[in-house]
């Protein structure tokens, strides 16, 4: 058998050991929803009917689908978003990219320039020595015939050696002064590959790209919030202009009524039928109604400022705006069961995705109290002269193991704090599971509530209009002063103007509704907000 296969390399069976010991990560533990404080279905239940997946479009308005089109285009807000999403996608991308090995190169050339000064130059007498000694060798100083050689082979070498004394003594001559001064230059040039990678024994880089890849959908979640929360501002706004103008007009339209009546009062007190009290108690009611428009209209500017920023516009933008009064309900939408949240909210989605991503980290807390083994290759080529570099070359394979002695209870500190963060996270989902059932149990009730709130205030105005035709018939015919009529007019007229606000209410509660009872349409509008 071959020796190789008999005995192989230690490193192999490090790689092996790895690869079982792989299978040993700490795997967070499976959540049901038995745990979740869900209850099993809301108490109140009327006639409903399937809802459009975008609700407001419920509201059958083309005026209100456009503005909610143009907010989920043009939102700063949905921008902003965006934005938080691209950068948890990059995070999250990170934190995947320590999983796969690491690939760099470098690249290396300069140049060096030395420069020494001595301080000492040769003085003149000590040249002119040495250029006096070499002229003599180069006239005759060691000629062969001053040697003791008399054998053919001594004259030779003395013939040679009086030879070598003229060449050194012109080369003496001929040269210059040496300088005090010297400048060296020398040159490198290197060029090399590095590889480096951490296997995952315990699945901690793993848990972390799991967790982070958590993140990066629960961000995504809080942009389907965003989305549904900026739509329903749009609605709620547009609902308030449509009640402040709507209540604008019934003032208008009792500030007419009211001069009219001051008229006939006057006219009746200069024909001797009414009293001068009667026309400053007229006059009162014109006045306070006349008091009334200028902070409504205050308002009213105010709102069309705020839904024209909440289209991504300046303030004093044009909305065109032409709807003048208040859509219809319609029927109640579906429900469902109170455990469909779980799915339809993206707040309730987020906090759950947050509670997972915690359970990772706390995996990954675990897995970083034991050993890590890293692999690193590295090759590269190194000379003094560019022509030659890649004539020298080495080569690096290496593998490290670090792990673990003594960290003071750091890095079970930190198991600890993560398993702290995963209770926190749990009580908040269930904190987002309860407030999602109570908003929608509270929405029920409301509107339910409201509805016959806006039947008993219509019935009450019924009543008030006709005790204001009675008050003024017995007026007219002198039976009673104009202080009744005064006070069922001023009683009819706030009817009126409260019953507006009722059925504004009502389409509030409504809103607040779909809005509690959440959506899917936010992830088909998402690749048009990130184009």
């Amino acid at each position: 058998m071959n020796m190789y296969f008999r005995h192989p390399p230690r490193w192999v069976a490090l790689f092996g050991l790895a690869l079982l010991a792989s299978c040993a990560t700490f795997d967070p533990p499976g959540r049901g929803v038995d745990e979740l404080p869900v209850p099993e279905s809301y108490t109140l239940y009327g006639p409903s009917a399937p809802a459009p997946e975008k609700w407001w479009e419920g509201f059958d308005s083309e005026e209100l689908n456009r503005l909610v089109a143009e907010a989920l285009n043009d939102s700063f807000t949905l921008e902003q978003a965006v934005a938080r999403i691209r950068q948890a996608w990059a995070a999250a991308k990170q934190v995947g990219a320590l999983r796969w090995p690491e690939v760099g190169y470098a690249g290396d050339a300069s140049t060096t320039r030395t420069h020494i000064d001595t301080g000492v130059s040769t003085s003149t007498l000590s040249v002119a020595s040495q250029k006096l000694s070499a002229l003599n060798a180069l006239l005759g100083g060691g000629s062969p015939g001053s040697g003791v050689a008399t054998t053919p082979a001594g004259a030779a070498a003395a013939a040679l050696q009086s030879a070598q004394s003229r060449l050194q003594g012109a080369k003496t001559l001929l040269a210059d002064t040496p300088p005090s001064e010297t400048t060296t230059r020398n040159e490198s040039y290197l060029l090399g590959l590095s590889a480096s990678y951490e296997l995952d024994l315990w699945g901690r880089l793993r848990a972390s790209d799991r967790s982070a890849q958590l993140s990066f959908e629960a961000t995504r979640e809080d942009l389907y919030t965003a989305m549904q929360t900026l739509t329903a501002q749009v609605v709620l706004t547009w609902l308030d202009i449509l009640q402040y103008q709507q209540v604008i007009e019934v003032l208008r339209q009792q500030l007419e009524a009211n001069q009219t009546t001051l008229e006939l009062v006057e006219l009746r007190y200069r024909k001797g039928r009414a009293t001068a009290l009667d026309v400053y108690q007229q006059r009162q009611a014109v006045a306070q109604t006349q008091a009334m428009r200028p902070p409504l209209e205050a308002q009213l500017d105010t709102l069309l400022h705020e839904l024209a920023v909440f289209l991504g516009k300046p303030p004093r933008t044009d909305l065109k705006l032409t709807a003048d009064v208040f859509p219809e309900t319609g029927p109640l939408p579906d429900q469902g069961l109170p455990a469909d949240l779980l799915a339809r909210r993206p707040d309730v989605r987020a906090a759950g995705l947050r509670l997972r991503a915690a359970d990772w980290q706390v995996s990954a807390a675990r897995a970083d109290r034991l050993p890590a083994i890293r692999l690193t290759a590295s090759a590269s080529y190194n000379a003094a002269e560019w022509d030659l570099l890649f004539d020298n070359w080495m080569a690096k394979l290496a593998a490290s193991i670090t792990g673990p002695i003594f960290d003071a209870g750091r890095r079970k500190a930190e198991v600890e704090r993560t398993r702290a963060v995963v209770d926190e996270r749990l009580a908040a989902y269930k904190q987002a599971v309860v407030t999602a059932a109570r908003e929608v149990e509270d929405a029920l009730v409301r509107e339910a509530k409201q509805r016959e709130y806006v039947d008993a205030l219509q019935y009450q105005l019924e009543t008030a209009r006709a005790s204001h035709r009675e008050a003024l018939a017995r007026y007219q015919k002198g039976l009673n002063d104009y202080l009744p009529v005064l006070s069922a007019l001023t009683y009819a007229q706030s009817l009126e103007r409260g019953l507006v606000q009722a059925e504004h209410d009502l389409l509030v509660y409504r809103t607040q509704l779909h809005l509690a009872l959440g959506g899917r349409w936010m992830e088909r509008e998402l690749g048009a907000l990130e184009e």
